[in-house]
């Protein structure tokens, strides 16, 4: 059971059908202090196109919440399918995100480096049979997706599904086969990140949960309301994470401010700036419908809509911290995550065509 620390709040759960990923955690508490609401006019979008977008995410049926922040304030929001502003939602891979601010805190308070040797943390798992290569991942490598092993999607997901019920994550994804030289090719492995996090706790000789509460979640004012676990205990890196959509907002606006919160400095900008640095160069540009000319940085996605440079924290199925820096302006939204990969896809795609069709054009 979690430690809480920053807030005393009742939580009950509603389980909607039987899967775990459809339970809505519902808190009774007070949003976060730095959040301030205002009207679209008042920060110059149109609140007329906002409206259709909100209509729009209400009739794809999938869209759980949407949230629109401009120049500091929160000009809109909307909750579908049984969820509210208090309710806690599976960010699914946004937890990337989170893991790198985690990361990245650990390595400024001087617990790890970029440059640590993975194996250095597990020498229970070195053993002689283990492939050389293996001795050159380091953190950097991790938190960059540059391990060198094969992708979640690869051989129709079971890479993932094999990791997942694996009854050792840990060893498992430490005795995978490397397809590349660690460093030469970025391949998107939640298992890879899922190490990241057991490095932290060793690191800071804390669960992960423990010490990003205390020295990220609580000066950020948010806390994480659930928190998948994998079989030893280990606090899933990359993965199941639950937070409301505003304090999803928050990561973002943290970013946003180069990592200030109400004037106060909670990660180094030079964090910021490095875990936005690309670690990919696709030639010719890739792109997923609206969103154009991504690029992965360090737990991270970078990219353009209707021309704006973005960051982004993604998820599994339209989970997103959406941040238009030249715009001041950050979109989230949660929807359901209990969907076949293909579903997923076209859940993503329709949530980035609201962004591009009617949030974007709703700016003036």
């Amino acid at each position: 059971m979690k430690k809480i620390i920053l807030k005393l709040f009742l939580v009950f759960i509603i389980v909607v059908g039987c899967n775990s990923e459809n339970t809505i955690i519902e808190e009774v508490i007070q949003p976060p202090k730095l959040l301030n609401v205002s009207s679209p006019e008042a920060q110059g979008m149109d609140a007329q196109m906002l409206d259709v977008a909100f209509n729009e995410a209400k009739l794809k049926g999938f869209v759980d919440a949407l949230l629109v922040f401009k120049n500091g304030y929160i000009v809109g929001e909307k909750y579908f399918n049984g969820y509210t502003q208090f309710a806690s939602h599976n960010v699914k891979s946004v937890s990337k995100s989170f893991l790198s601010v985690i990361a990245g805190t650990a390595i400024n308070e001087g617990y790890m480096t970029l440059d640590d040797k993975m194996l250095d943390y597990f020498p229970e798992y070195v053993t002689p049979f283990l492939d050389a290569r293996k001795q050159d991942i380091t953190v950097r490598h991790l938190l960059s997706m540059r391990m060198g092993t094969k992708a979640d999607a690869d051989d129709n997901y079971t890479v993932y599904t094999n990791l997942y019920n694996s009854n050792n994550w840990v060893k498992s994804i430490i005795e995978a086969p490397l397809m590349y030289n660690p460093g030469d090719v970025m391949s998107y492995n939640t298992f890879q990140t899922h190490l990241l996090s057991v490095i932290v706790s060793r690191a800071t000789q804390k669960s992960t949960l423990a010490y990003a509460t205390e020295s990220l979640f609580t000066p950020m004012q948010i806390d994480v309301d659930f928190w998948e676990q994998d079989p030893q205990g280990n606090y899933f890196g990359g993965n199941s994470m639950y937070f409301t959509p505003r304090e999803m907002l928050v990561l973002g606006m943290m970013y946003l401010n180069d990592g200030k919160l109400l004037g106060e400095q909670i990660i180094p900008k030079s964090w910021v700036d490095f875990s936005l640095t690309p670690t990919t160069n696709y030639n010719p540009p890739a792109e997923f419908g609206a969103f154009k000319n991504y690029n992965y940085a360090y737990l991270w996605w970078l990219g353009q809509i209707n021309g704006n440079n973005m960051y982004m924290a993604y998820g599994y199925g339209g989970q997103f911290v959406a941040v238009f820096p030249g715009l001041d302006l950050i979109v989230v939204s949660t929807t359901n995550v209990d969907v076949t990969p293909s579903n997923s896809s076209l859940q993503e795609l329709a949530v980035f065509d609201i962004i591009s069709n009617y949030i974007l054009p709703a700016v003036r």
